[in-house]
């Protein structure tokens, strides 16, 4: 693997303030999807995620991963590893938002940014400047805050945290192109799900269920589950690891407000506080890429 340093580009930060504009509404989505099992939404944003994105394949006939597989074929292990990472992510957060925890979700995504940048610094050797330092300090007396707050260990927030940089950085260094990798993670995971549908007690377990027009709503899984995260997968390799991994603030930023204003979970100073510190770390942290821009 190369530790050499990616040089962050104007396109590169569009395309990951794309993907975290998208993320950041999620909960929208899977609020409506609350009647069902989170494993169950699980397994059918894998499956018709493969389902797309061979179809994409077929069409485009763009089969040089096969190659490349060929030339790696360890990378089909560490391709099953990151599918199975990023599953959890998502089952993780399917599970909070819909067991009104959404306040938690947000904080685990305010604690991977840190995580990335711990990554980015020990891994990768990435440095940051003083003011960069100064941004994530300030990020980290947020996040202690709301790990007070919480009065306990906050199992879901570390899970989202630790489950997410794991994936940045591993598709940081794959050969393989983000949707390549993509098609890989589904291959390898669809037929685990295909075994849960059969022996599970869902809605899904019926293959009536999936004939009916209320398998619609769980199909458009695909795009809002492919369009963002093939944005971020490019963008791991246009943006500096340590710039990425802040910019993931914007998620939880988001999400953050819709759990208050728009779902009501509880609120009171000490978040406002919290979300203080968070927002002047990026004020810090803005002005210093804008002062060090080429």
């Amino acid at each position: 693997m190369s530790n050499n340093p990616i040089t962050t580009t104007p396109k590169g930060i569009a395309t990951a303030l794309s993907a975290f504009l998208i993320w950041g509404f999620f909960p929208i989505y899977f609020k409506l999807l609350k009647d069902y099992d989170a494993v169950e939404i699980i397994g059918h944003r894998i499956v018709w995620t493969f389902v797309a994105i061979l179809l994409v394949l077929i069409i485009t006939k763009r089969w040089q991963f096969i190659t490349v597989l060929k030339q790696n074929p360890r990378w089909l292990f560490f391709t099953l590893i990151s599918g199975t990472i990023i599953a959890i992510n998502w089952l993780t957060y399917v599970w909070a938002v819909n067991h009104n925890q959404i306040l938690e979700a947000s904080l685990g995504y305010f604690i991977g940014p840190l995580m990335g940048v711990l990554l980015s610094l020990v891994v990768l050797k990435e440095k940051l400047r003083p003011l960069q330092w100064l941004a994530v300090g300030l990020a980290v007396v947020g996040v202690l805050i709301q790990l007070v707050m919480l009065g306990k260990l906050p199992y879901v927030s570390l899970l989202l945290a630790s489950s997410f940089s794991v994936y940045g950085m591993m598709h940081r260094h794959t050969p393989l192109d983000a949707l390549s990798a993509m098609f890989i993670e589904t291959t390898l995971l669809v037929p685990i799900m295909v075994f849960w549908f059969m022996q599970a007690s869902v809605a899904s377990s019926s293959l009536d269920f999936w004939l009916s027009p209320n398998i619609f709503l769980l199909m458009l899984a695909v795009p809002i589950t492919l369009i963002p995260l093939l944005l971020f997968n490019k963008a791991t390799k246009m943006v500096a690891f340590s710039l990425l991994s802040f910019m993931n603030y914007l998620t939880p930023s988001i999400v953050f407000f819709m759990a208050i204003f728009l779902y009501n979970e509880p609120f009171n100073m000490s978040k406002l506080v919290t979300f203080g510190f968070i927002w002047v770390g990026l004020i810090f942290f803005s002005y210093d890429l804008i002062k060090h821009r080429k």
